[in-house]
């Protein structure tokens, strides 16, 4: 939506009611687990986040930090990296690399190059973090996680790419007297977090354990508990790895590999994936996914001082290896982003309150990608 265009129709003060009639009820929630993070009142089975109890709140900061209620992304650009993005398509970043931990801190459930498992136990070592919200159990049935130790983090390596609420963790992380935890997550999770953190900064929350790191995992789509039942029935044997690729999911089970149909997962597709415009986790500190490339190797997008601090410190200690982005594959990167970010507008045209605020600028980017993608293949046909 336009900056400008957007009417107020919600009261002054939203709270749990408008988070219940206009996520939950609606089919919009992203299982980020933010607002069970805040309210002990809310709780996850799964991936469902329900109200259990009336708190009788008329306004809550369940509702601030929703990603999917109202927001304006140029304000959260401005908060995260002091500056509205040049780059409409991956957001603000300061380079992008191939990446891989060092073969001696690759734990061997690692996903790809194990890059987001080497730099929050990196982080850990330099006193940066003192835990960590993940996604840890199994593929079969992932659960959130709160690590205090490097052995914590290593049991939570690999990508589940079920949609985990593990940020419910927030208020685990507060129980225990964390102050500096870090945050492993899906782009619509770091945009709670971005959320709350503005609340906080604004003196409208209650300070608590504000994540001194964020990392953020690339995901086009994350899939639905049920999934797991689906997968079950497939195979009897214990699933030790899944990568979903351009062509199809390949599932490594104790019995062999299994190989799944796109039009197979679809149908588990949490439906709020649907209208998620940030594909590349645009407002964490560094940004983790695959290459689609070159084996054993991950995507890294630096985003932040902070992310860059670490990354660089990282290399440094030989915690990481990094190489420059092959110039072949970002236009592939860029083009992905944009497909994402067009199909997302398109849906969210006809609604008449969509979450996401964008400005004119923010919105003809995305159009003009479009125009210059159709030059560029027009001249290299």
């Amino acid at each position: 939506m336009i900056r400008g265009e957007y009417m107020e129709t919600m009261r002054v003060k939203p709270g749990p009611q408008e988070l219940q009639a206009q996520v939950m009820a609606a089919g919009q929630c992203t299982a980020c687990g933010m607002c069970a993070g805040l309210c002990p009142y809310i709780r996850f089975a799964g991936d469902r986040v329900r109200i259990v109890y009336s708190c009788g709140l008329e306004d809550g900061n369940c509702y601030r930090s929703c990603p999917r209620t109202p927001h304006d992304l140029q304000d959260l650009d401005v908060q995260v990296f002091g500056a509205p993005r040049e780059d409409h398509l991956l957001g603000t970043h300061r380079d992008i690399y191939y990446a891989r931990a060092a073969r001696a801190v690759r734990p061997a459930a690692a996903q790809y190059g194990g890059v987001t498992t080497a730099l929050i136990n990196f982080a850990f070592e330099q006193g940066l973090i003192d835990g960590a919200l993940l996604v840890g159990g199994s593929l079969e049935q992932p659960l959130p996680r709160l690590a205090t130790t490097p052995a914590g983090v290593n049991n939570c390596a690999g990508s589940k790419y079920l949609a985990v609420p593990s940020l419910a963790n927030m208020l685990t992380a507060r129980r225990t007297g964390l102050t500096r935890p870090a945050v492993v997550g899906r782009p619509c999770q770091v945009t709670a977090v971005r959320r709350l953190q503005g609340l906080e900064n604004n003196h409208q929350a209650a300070p608590g354990p504000a994540p001194n790191l964020v990392i953020g995992l690339f995901c086009f789509w994350a899939l639905e508990a049920a999934f797991s039942a689906f997968l079950t029935s497939r195979t009897r044997s214990r699933v030790t790895k899944m990568d979903i690729t351009p062509a199809e999911v390949i599932v490594d089970t104790t019995g062999g590999p299994l190989s799944l149909s796109l039009d197979e997962v679809r149908p588990f597709i949490k439906p709020a994936c649907h209208t998620c415009f940030d594909p590349t986790a645009e407002l964490a500190d560094v940004a983790v996914g695959s290459t689609e490339a070159i084996p054993g190797w991950n995507t890294l997008v630096v985003r932040s001082a902070r992310g860059e601090e670490l990354v660089q410190e990282a290399r440094t200690a030989r915690v990481l290896e990094i190489k420059p982005y092959g110039a072949e594959r970002l236009p592939l990167l860029r083009e992905a982003a944009w497909r994402k970010k067009k199909r997302v507008l398109e849906a969210l045209a006809g609604r008449p309150e969509p979450y996401l605020r964008l400005p004119v600028d923010y919105q003809l980017a995305i159009a003009g990608e479009e125009v210059m993608r159709d030059e560029y293949y027009a001249r290299s046909s």
